[in-house]
């Protein structure tokens, strides 16, 4: 169960949002931070007072579930540029709804996990609340193109062309 990489189901995004479980702090606090970035044993080391047993309540309540694999990267390495270029809005032909819940929790997992590695644990905290706000795809993409921006002030334009070849598949 420690070794097992967990994300957010959508009950628990819902929770984050409406607080209507009783939950402990620690148990929020897990739910708010956890991703599949990590195995299970490393985020209860990193969220102060949580343990194995706020893990379980999750999984109970079905705010957090197994993950098969790791997030999804590229291998490619990044090309230096001077200028970033603005993702599109929106697709010219926005794929159906399947798709488009695919896309949506595809950019929702890539963003959750990429967002402490590039802006550092307490601004990758507030912008993960900041991710729980989006409610569609648009939405998601904007705050996506938001998290290029910031991570082009904080690390430079070499990083937010890797972080951009990362996501091009949901922005484009």
């Amino acid at each position: 169960m420690l070794d097992q990489n967990y994300s957010k189901t959508e009950a628990g995004r819902e929770e984050i949002k409406s607080r209507s479980l009783p939950l402990s702090r620690s148990a929020r606090n897990l739910l708010l931070v956890m991703d599949a970035s990590k195995p299970a044993r490393q985020w209860l080391a990193l969220v102060q007072g949580v343990g194995e047993q706020d893990l379980a309540l999750l999984l109970e309540k079905g705010l957090v579930a197994a993950q098969a694999g790791g997030v999804r990267a590229t291998a490619r390495a990044p090309e230096p540029a001077a200028e970033l270029p603005a993702p599109k809005a929106e697709a010219p032909n926005p794929p159906a709804g399947a798709d488009v819940a695919r896309l949506y929790s595809e950019l929702y997992a890539y963003l959750t996990a990429q967002a402490p590695r590039q802006l550092g644990l307490m601004k990758g905290y507030v912008f993960t609340l900041e991710l729980e706000q989006c409610q569609d795809l648009p939405a998601l993409r904007k705050l996506a193109a938001d998290l290029l921006v910031r991570v082009q002030q904080a690390k430079g334009p070499a990083a937010a062309q890797e972080l951009r070849e990362g996501m091009v598949a949901w922005l484009d």
